[in-house]
């Protein structure tokens, strides 16, 4: 039997092609079972710290909401004594902590997915693996400007929300392929943004229905883990009298904890695949502009052929998206 020749995503050419919108789901899953194993070491010495830390902290806060709720629930106080109760937590510490903190998960978590991307773009196949100090120079370098940018890019997409709605919607989409720009590319804020309108005119359709696609895939694996791990995590409460205290508030918090924690972790396993589909339509977008890949094959003429992984013709029609 001839062996089935697969992509193995160990050189630029290999992400830099034209893919319709089911090659794009393709190659995502191709690269997760080519390189599962690294890039999930990657991630657990670089991302599973702030994934923990920002589980505790969000249950931490989750546990005060619901203390104070279960505190007003049974005072008798008017509705707006309560509302001012809870909307104390506005002014702890702890949420401005959770706030910074999910900044900075949401910040390893991308850039550590496309910073490992970054480090597979050589311009031949190299049999050595992607190390996690080659990602972690790729993290640090862009850490900074990409945290702030993320606060940044929160303020346009709510402007671009108070303007009729529609702007915001655009801005989100459009910019959701900021990060994957940034990094490969090493623009500022602003030439990234006006990099990421001029992909998606004309390709707008198929950004948001890739987007919308795995994001249903992915929120029914997320409802059915958490349900899961929610169940679990009450069943063990249970067994071991956490649920069966005096003090309802201090069970109850100790079970957010866990809860939130697990999440977190679970999140590490799904997000990955969205951040993937969405480095791969930014190929595409780049191709289709620029021809980057085929500029490349052209100016590797007359050289030692590298071996090649993937021969197969990548159409341009996406069709309706």
């Amino acid at each position: 039997m001839i062996p089935r020749t697969t992509t193995r995503f160990t050189q630029e050419s290999d992400f830099r092609q034209l893919r319709d919108f089911g090659q794009k789901f393709s190659a995502t899953f191709e690269f997760i079972g080519a390189h599962w194993r690294g890039l999930g070491q990657v991630m657990l010495y670089l991302v599973l710290p702030t994934a923990i830390l920002q589980g505790i902290l969000t249950a931490l806060l989750q546990n005060q909401v619901l203390t104070q709720a279960l505190h007003v629930a049974g005072t008798g106080v008017s509705k707006l004594q309560q509302m001012t109760m809870l909307n104390g937590m506005y002014q702890s510490p702890i949420y401005w902590v959770n706030v910074a903190i999910s900044g900075i998960f949401i910040m390893f978590l991308v850039l550590t997915v496309y910073g490992y991307v970054r480090c597979c773009l050589r311009p031949v196949p190299s049999p050595s693996p992607i190390g996690v100090g080659e990602v972690w120079e790729v993290v640090k370098r862009e850490f900074i400007g990409s945290y702030l940018s993320y606060f940044g890019l929160l303020i346009v997409i709510v402007i671009g929300f108070f303007l009729l709605g529609f702007p915001g919607i655009y801005l989100s989409v459009a910019f959701s392929l900021f990060y994957i720009t940034k990094v490969v590319e090493g623009t500022g804020f602003m030439g990234t943004c006006q990099r990421c309108l001029q992909l998606v005119r004309g390709k707008w359709w198929s950004t948001f229905g890739l987007i919308m696609v795995m994001s249903f895939a992915l929120g029914i694996v997320i409802a059915v883990v958490g349900g899961v791990v929610g169940g679990v995590s009450y069943f063990a409460a249970k067994q071991v009298g956490f649920l069966q205290t005096t003090d309802p508030s201090s069970s109850l918090g100790l079970f957010t904890v866990i809860t939130s924690a697990l999440t977190g972790l679970i999140n590490l396993l799904i997000y990955p695949p969205l951040l993937l589909a969405l480095a791969f339509q930014y190929f595409n977008l780049v191709e289709r502009r620029d021809g980057v890949g085929l500029r490349n094959m052209v100016n590797q003429l007359g050289q030692a052929p590298a071996a090649v992984h993937n021969a197969d013709y990548r159409p341009d029609d996406e069709g309706e998206y």
